[in-house]
């Protein structure tokens, strides 16, 4: 049913006659306004609508519609009292009722809470134009809806002008009471709220404001009772729960906490616990704190936190103490943190900071927190702080635990006297900076810190300063300083003990620098040493089978072809997965010695093996080199036709045309040489290939007497090579290349690609200047030296070197597609394993980008089939294979592969690997093993900031699944607060789960 409103005075505007009994229309208008009058609305719009159909005169229908329109608003049908008001001022614009048609129609916005447009209509009315009764109505309600809109002055006025109003007295001087409270003038509220009448309305809510005066006040004894008071009278009264409140809080001040515990329960029992006040959360909060109930103390006391005073402070101090005393240390640090740098309590502050430094050293995390500057910070502060002592120990931990080595090292360097524990932990900043540098190639500043972590050992830690020579020699070794990385590997030899696991590592790099300066034999011994280490440890199957392959590279190197094929062979038995190169090295042993069928053999079985080897080219060309020896003329020249068909872009396949027109030259077939030599010259004109043929078909032609017709050929030809290669354009070119690869100055290339655009050099000096672009970080004159050289000059060696240069370059760009095409190009034109492997991996990655997960494989699987593979690409070929298998929905497969990358997260690609392994557990329900492998990410110190800021917003994922709402959010307002990168989709992340 709907609510009657009281809207007397506006009745009383229709008048009687004595026509009440009658049944025709002035009857019914009669009776419906007795009706009306007596409260009976629905029985006078009945009335109202009978008379409306009985005839009635125009000024009886006037009165019927007003009356009507009257009624339907006092029955509480606003909608429709409004649509009946508008009307009847539409239809009687002029008659004494219009002005109280406006002001009823302005009750009906006053009704429905549109105090403003109520506001408008009562404001334009003068209060002397109406009736007294009228007046009234009007000036309350012009009063109460400036109260709702807070306009209080004159709110506070015009209920003070109704103070005798017979009957709107009690209620102005409740809500004069109202205003002075919400204002904190406590005395003048309580004054008029002790004069209203308490058993009606509104004044029967003045003694649930009388008791929070009290509370307010401090007086919690009077408090106290009038809350227990309204409690005892009134139990089911919208007011008992904030009575509750009251009561409890009241209790708890006055020092009986067992009440107030008592109360506020009741309190909390009848208030979600997102409505109830934080003060009464606070109290039971800190009970359960004390009872020992943790949980239920963090559920209790996390809302609030959001408070910004020192209730909210002292909160999170409470909540990090309970995380800290269940073990959870990331949540304690978290909000300890926050404690402390909340700055309202200082004592709350000053124990927050302590327990905060207590729990970091114990392990606890804060998603890109910086404790030393933490630790800094409180020692300015509070620096004769009980826990000053404590905390400056604490501090040299800190520089090592904290992600941020550079700020650390900065902090340390700052210290004027700085301890032996000082000493130490810079020397292992040194050697983790230089370990990261390492990892993304800056390897001369790498070089600069592990030499001034070593330079620290004698006041340190001895043994990491032997570790650290180990390093130095690796990035000497990169920087192609041989001498001075053997010095390097040799003395960490010396001093490392026997039983570190790194000694085969470091015989190892040992061993290539030898080989690296043409020093076979000490490469020879150093390499034997490393399969005797490799005997004693768990050494990779890799390591074993390259050690093996360099020992016969280097007795091949010395003739030894017999042993050098032996050694082959043990290499592709130690791992056969990369076989090719040894299986190949070992049959080219075999032709050496003369057994040019076991040769044949051996290639066969290895292009049968390793199909997607880049020395496939090799190979077809080694096969028909030993059919000719073994006078197969006839198998040669297929052989040869086979890989100017399947290779003929590389410099193997141009070999190729060229041994076939030497063979068939041989077998007297010079027609056909002819016709093979003009192929090569015109298909390949720029390359040295083209030089070669050209040079044997002039001597061919010549002795044929038609020297004529080789000079229009060449003519014919495009950029097909000349018969004057002129003494001053190679004297030029070597001058300008030998500048450049002193000190890496590039004007003399350029000056001499002014002076021969077309010089047999050109090609190489093209190659020059855009390897020195792209080094320079000049991208643009880059591809510029690389376009030009791949299309002028297609069939030259230079040009591999410019399709990996120029795919790089697009890219890095974005022009997916385009990157694609040169690296599918260089694909089918690289003559070795080193731009094979740079046009796979191009492929993968653009294929990668690309979502051509198939493809992402298929590159993957041909790159991992190579010995030539390094070690930091084969990170990066592991996590896209498994990343493209987990896209096709291979997702077991893709989680074995990860899972061996996870643990190198200094590596970016290792880094990525462990969070995607820990998403995919996620989304599997396989929470405990995600939250493991998130914890080792982070707690590795991956240098790769956006992956480590990925995996804190997955473990916030995974403490909201287990129902850790407060770790949860904290993780995020934490990380939101100290990530340093700006990557959009970080915070969009982070935002989006606070606001759910």
């Amino acid at each position: 049913m709907k609510r009657k409103l009281t809207i007397i005075s506006l009745a009383a505007a229709l008048t009687l006659s004595a026509e009440i009994n009658s049944p025709f229309a002035d009857g019914c208008l009669q009776r419906g306004i007795v009706l009306l009058r007596n409260d009976f609305t629905q029985g006078a719009i009945d009335q109202f609508d009978i008379a409306q159909h009985s005839s009635p005169t125009p000024t009886q229908d006037a009165d019927i519609a007003w009356g009507k329109a009257i009624a339907t608003l006092r029955e509480g049908n606003i909608d429709s009292a409004r649509g009946l008001l508008q009307k009847y001022i539409k239809a009687y614009p002029a008659t004494f009722q219009t002005l109280k048609a406006r002001i009823a129609l302005a009750d009906c916005d006053f009704y429905q809470g549109r105090y403003r447009e109520a506001l408008s209509v009562y404001n334009a009315i003068s209060p002397s134009a109406p009736d007294l009764a009228l007046a009234d109505d009007l000036i309350y309600r012009t009063a109460y809806c400036d109260m709702m809109l807070g306009n209080t002055s004159k709110a506070l006025a015009g209920f003070a002008a109704q103070t005798s109003s017979p009957v709107y007295a009690n209620a102005s001087r409740f809500y004069q009471g109202y205003i002075y409270y919400t204002q904190g003038e406590y005395a003048e509220a309580r004054h008029l709220f002790d004069t209203v009448d308490h058993y009606s309305s509104p004044g029967d809510q003045a003694p649930y404001f009388l008791t929070q005066i009290a509370f307010h006040e401090a007086n919690y004894d009077q408090a106290l009772a009038m809350a227990q008071r309204a409690i005892s009278e009134s139990p089911h009264s919208p007011y008992a729960p904030e009575m509750l409140r009251i009561a409890g809080e009241s209790s708890y001040q006055t020092g009986d906490t067992p009440e107030a515990i008592g109360y506020l329960q009741r309190y909390l029992d009848t208030t979600s616990i997102d409505k109830a006040e934080p003060s009464a959360l606070y109290i039971l909060g800190i009970n359960a704190y004390q009872q020992g109930e943790l949980d239920r103390a963090v559920k209790l006391l996390t809302p609030v936190t959001e408070q910004p005073d020192a209730i909210g402070q002292s909160a999170y101090l409470y909540i990090g103490q309970a995380f800290l005393q269940q073990g959870n240390m990331d949540a304690a640090i978290m909000a300890l943190e926050k404690a402390y740098r909340l700055d309202y309590d200082p004592s709350v502050r000053e124990t927050a900071f302590y327990n905060y430094a207590v729990t970091r050293m114990e392990g606890g995390r804060t998603p890109f927190g910086s404790s030393v500057a933490l630790m800094e910070d409180f020692l300015r502060t509070y620096p004769n702080s009980r826990f000053a002592p404590q905390v400056q120990e604490y501090l040299v931990t800190g520089y090592i635990t904290d992600n941020n080595y550079d700020q650390a090292l900065a902090s340390i360097n700052a210290i004027s006297r700085p301890t032996p524990a000082i000493i130490a932990a810079k020397q292992r900043v040194l050697y983790i900076l230089g370990s990261r540098d390492l990892a993304n190639n800056r390897t001369a500043q790498a070089l600069e810190r592990f030499r001034e972590s070593k330079a620290l050992a004698p006041q340190a830690d001895k043994n990491m300063g032997a570790e650290t020579e180990l390093w130095i020699g690796d990035c000497l070794y990169r920087l192609g300083r041989y001498p001075d990385a053997a010095t390097a590997f040799s003395s960490y030899l010396r001093t490392a003990p026997k039983s570190s696991p790194n000694r085969t590592i470091a015989l190892y790099d040992l061993a290539y620098t030898r080989f690296a300066q043409r020093r076979y034999n000490e490469a020879l011994a150093d390499f034997k040493k490393v399969i005797d280490a490799s005997g004693q440890s768990s050494a990779e199957p890799r390591i074993t089978a390259d050690a093996y392959c360099r020992i016969a590279d280097c007795q091949y190197y010395s003739s030894d072809f017999n042993a050098a094929a032996a050694n082959y062979d043990r290499a592709l038995s130690a791992n056969p997965a990369t076989g090719d190169y040894p299986l190949f090295q070992k049959a080219v042993m075999r032709g050496l010695s003369g057994a040019h069928a076991e040769k044949i053999d051996m290639l066969d079985q290895m292009m049968q093996t390793y199909p997607t080897s880049g020395l496939m080219a090799s190979a077809l060309l080694e096969n028909a080199e030993s059919l000719l020896a073994l006078n197969r003329s006839d198998e040669a020249l297929g052989v040869y036709s086979r890989l100017v068909a399947k290779y003929p872009a590389t410099s193997q396949g141009r070999n190729g045309y060229l041994q076939m027109a030497i063979t068939q030259m041989s077998l007297g077939h010079t027609s056909d040489a002819i016709a093979t030599y003009k192929k090569v010259i015109s298909s390949y004109p720029t390359s040295d290939e083209a030089r070669v043929a050209s040079d044997d078909l002039k001597r061919i032609l010549a002795d044929e007497g038609r020297l004529d017709q080789y000079t229009a050929f060449i003519a014919s030809v495009p950029d097909a090579p000349r018969l004057d290669t002129t003494e001053i354009d190679q004297l030029t070119f070597q001058s300008a290349e030998k500048s450049y690869l002193a000190s890496g100055a590039t004007d003399r290339l350029k000056d001499y690609i002014d002076r021969f655009p077309s010089g047999q050099h050109t090609p190489q000096a093209l190659n020059y200047l855009a390897t020195a672009s792209l080094e320079s970080g000049n991208h643009s004159e880059a591809l510029t030296y690389a376009t030009t050289l791949v299309s002028r000059f297609p069939h030259s060696e230079a040009s591999e070197e410019g399709l990996a240069i120029k795919g790089e370059i697009e890219l890095e760009s974005g022009d997916a597609e385009q990157a694609l095409a040169t690296f599918r190009t260089l694909e089918s034109c690289a003559s070795g394993a080193r731009n094979i492997q740079a046009a796979r991996l191009g492929i993968m990655r653009v294929s990668r980008d690309l979502s051509h997960h198939a493809d992402v494989i298929a590159a993957a699987d041909a790159l991992l089939s190579s010995s030539a593979l390094s070690t930091d690409r084969r990170t990066e070929v592991l996590y896209s294979r498994a990343y493209a298998l987990a896209q096709q929905g291979n997702t077991a497969q893709a989680a074995a592969e990860w899972e061996k990358l996870a643990s190198y997260t200094d590596d970016l690609y290792g880094a990525m690997s462990a969070f995607h392994l820990a998403q995919q557990q996620f989304d599997k329900g396989n929470i405990k093993q995600a939250r493991r492998t998130v914890n080792a990410l982070i707690d590795s110190n991956t240098p790769h900031q956006y992956w480590l800021a990925r995996g804190y917003i997955l473990l916030s994922d995974i403490s909201r699944s287990q129902g850790n709402t407060f770790e949860a959010d904290e993780y995020l307002k934490s990380l939101r607060e100290n990530y340093p990168g700006s990557e959009a989709d970080i915070f969009r992340m982070i935002e989006t789960r606070l606001q759910k």
